[in-house]
C-alpha cells in the first residue's frame, strides 16, 4: 500500500505531462454515466467490477479482470449489482473496463474525467455504484476531482474501511467528498465509531432485523411492504431528489432493501 500524504497539498496528482483534449462523450474511453436509472436519477455514476466477480474477456487488456470487493461474503445474496449483471450484461464490459483503467492508467482516467466535469453539466457524482475503491492511489484520483471541482458533491460507499481511515483522520477528504461506511450486521460498527465525529462521514446500514447501529432515519424509497410478504415495495423516488446520503446532517441513514 502506497504512503498516504500528510499534506493535502500534495495528495493532488501533477497534471503538467497529461495532454488536454476535447471531452466527446461518444469517443471518450473512461467517463461518468449521466443517462441515470430507475433508483439514483439523474446523478453521475463510476462503476467497477462488483464483488468476487471476474469478468472472462476473450483476450488482450481486459481477459481475466478480476471483482473490485476483497471481503462480500457478508452482502453477496443481497448484491444488487450482482442481479443487475443478470438483467443488463452490456454492464459488465464497461464496468471491466473502468476497473482496468483506475488500475493501470490512472492518470489517463483522471484527465478524460477531469474534461467531463470541466463542462460544468455535473453536479453531483456517485463513486462505484458497483464495486469499492482498491487502494491509495485509486482514492487520491477521487479527492484531487472534488479538490479540482468543489461546487460538485462527490459521494462514495465502502466497506475498505482502513483505506478510508487513513484519509479521514489526516483531514485529506475536502468537505465536498462524503464517504458512507457500508454497515453490515457486525461488519463496520467499530471502523465507524472512530470517525462519526467528521462532518463528511456517514453510515449506510442494511437492515438485516438485527442492526447493530441505530439509525437516524431510512432510506424513503422502501417503508411499505407487499401485501403478505415481507419484501419491501420501492416507491418512486430517486436519490438525486432525496439526497439525504450525500447531504443534510443525517448521520446514520438505514435502509430496508438494496
Amino acid at each position: 500500500m502506497a504512503q498516504v500524504f500528510d499534506d493535502i497539498n500534495n495528495i493532488v496528482r501533477p497534471t503538467k505531462g497529461i495532454k488536454a483534449f476535447k471531452f466527446n462523450p461518444d469517443t471518450v474511453k473512461y467517463k461518468f454515466e449521466t443517462k441515470g436509472n430507475s433508483k439514483i436519477g439523474k446523478i453521475a455514476v463510476w462503476s467497477t467490477l462488483m464483488g468476487d466477480y471476474t469478468y472472462k474477456g476473450l483476450s488482450g487488456k481486459l481477459k481475466d479482470i478480476k471483482g473490485t470487493c476483497k471481503n462480500c461474503k457478508s452482502c453477496k445474496p443481497s448484491c444488487y449489482c450482482r442481479h443487475g449483471y443478470c438483467i443488463h450484461p452490456s454492464e459488465v464490459f464497461n464496468h471491466a473496463k473502468n476497473t482496468w483503467g483506475l488500475r493501470n492508467d490512472r492518470d489517463y482516467v483522471l484527465a478524460c474525467l477531469t474534461q467531463q466535469l470541466a463542462h460544468g453539466h455535473i453536479s453531483t457524482v456517485r463513486i462505484n455504484a458497483s464495486g469499492e475503491v482498491e487502494d491509495d492511489d485509486q482514492m487520491i484520483v477521487w479527492i484531487t476531482l472534488a479538490m479540482c471541482f468543489s461546487k460538485v458533491k462527490f459521494y462514495l460507499y465502502t466497506k475498505n474501511y482502513e483505506l478510508a481511515e487513513q484519509f479521514l483522520l489526516k483531514g485529506l477528504v475536502p468537505e465536498n467528498f462524503v464517504i458512507l461506511y457500508s454497515v453490515w450486521g457486525e461488519n463496520g460498527v467499530k471502523e465507524f465509531e472512530r470517525v462519526k465525529h467528521l462532518p463528511n462521514v456517514k453510515a449506510f446500514v442494511f437492515d438485516d432485523g438485527d442492526m447493530k447501529i441505530e439509525p437516524n432515519k431510512f432510506c424513503p424509497a422502501y417503508v411499505e411492504k407487499f401485501k403478505n410478504s415481507d419484501k419491501y415495495k420501492r416507491k418512486n423516488i430517486h436519490c438525486d431528489q432525496c439526497k439525504m446520503c450525500f447531504s443534510g446532517k443525517t448521520k446514520v441513514i438505514a435502509c430496508h432493501d438494496h
